[in-house]
């Protein structure tokens, strides 16, 4: 192994940046299942996973460096605790499977960067922020070109938190409220699953897309028949008049856009009381995500999770 090899592997920097915004990402080096890198002043940290799984966690970063100006439109607010629950469903993974999702998250605060906004709005010119933005993206891309490679295909989970008066998830597939609140029989002829980000599931796998978002053994039925409230689920189809995220820019970006063949997933909006509050709620909802997640991927990609020897 030459001595530049091994001087990038125990400083553990992460080969992601890029050097133009929409260039293609440098080559990382190889990492085992569960380690950890880190792109430029540890702004950025990958857990590289063996697993068809990438969790994201963009908003729960609390990181204030003075040397990036505070961003002045848009949110900037972060989600709490959210980086904690992306963890906590890693180690539901690993304590059921022996094996590790991929795992992306920012640490630097909202206030500073936003990695779920266009580049634009989420840096607001700072070059530091600029630069740890193509950081994120290039490192979901990495996950996910990895998972697909290993698996045939890759499932994005974006963990986010909302502060919406309903105690429930809201599950974010690129389709807003206004799309979500058709029947069944209208959502279907508008073929609005081709816009989603299950749009390369769906084309795999045929049948009614009202089925595959909002139906028996979906998303939002597995997680209510675990005991979390969800929108749209077969219990609770459609927001309504209701505050709904629909899903943003990483979903959007990694999973609902043409160009992205054979990766599906989907934002998951969490409430804050009683779910990514204390470490036990959080545990909790690891378990249930963790079991709805695997359910769903059997059923639908013919996937079988390995059990922990």
């Amino acid at each position: 192994m030459s001595l530049l090899r091994r001087l990038l592997i125990l400083s553990a920097s992460l080969l992601w940046a890029l050097p133009s915004h929409g260039a293609p990402a440098l080559p990382a080096l190889a990492t085992a299942p569960g380690q950890a890198t880190f792109g430029t002043d540890r702004y950025v940290e990958q857990i590289h996973g063996d697993l068809p799984i990438v969790l994201t966690a963009p908003h729960g970063g609390r990181l204030k460096p003075a040397a990036i100006a505070n961003r002045t439109e848009g949110v900037t607010d972060m989600d709490a605790n959210t980086q904690e629950l992306a963890r906590a469903v890693a180690a539901e993974f690993l304590q059921r499977t022996g094996h590790h999702p991929h795992l992306i998250a920012s640490h630097l605060h909202r206030v500073k960067l936003d990695p779920n906004r266009d580049i634009k709005e989420a840096a607001q010119g700072q070059p530091l922020a600029e630069r740890t933005w193509m950081e994120y993206h290039a490192a979901i891309r990495g996950a996910l070109a990895a998972a697909v490679a290993r698996h045939g295909f890759a499932f994005l989970v974006d963990l986010h938190g909302h502060g919406h008066p309903i105690a429930r998830i809201e599950l974010g597939y690129a389709l807003d409220a206004a799309q979500l609140n058709q029947t069944n029989a209208a959502f279907d002829a508008a073929e609005l699953i081709t816009l989603s980000t299950l749009r390369d599931l769906h084309a795999r796998v045929g049948g009614k897309p009202s089925d595959l978002l909002r139906g028996p053994g979906s998303l939002g039925d597995l997680f209510a028949r675990g005991g979390i409230r969800a929108v749209p689920s077969p219990q609770e189809p459609q927001p309504d008049g209701n505050p709904f995220f629909s899903g943003g820019y990483t979903v959007r970006v990694h999973a609902a856009a043409p160009d992205t063949p054979k990766v599906d997933g989907l934002q998951i909006e969490t409430y804050r009381t009683g779910l990514r509050d204390t470490a036990e709620n959080r545990a909790r909802f690891a378990r249930v995500t963790v079991d709805a997640l695997t359910r769903f991927i059997a059923a639908r990609y013919a996937y079988t999770f390995p059990a922990k020897p």
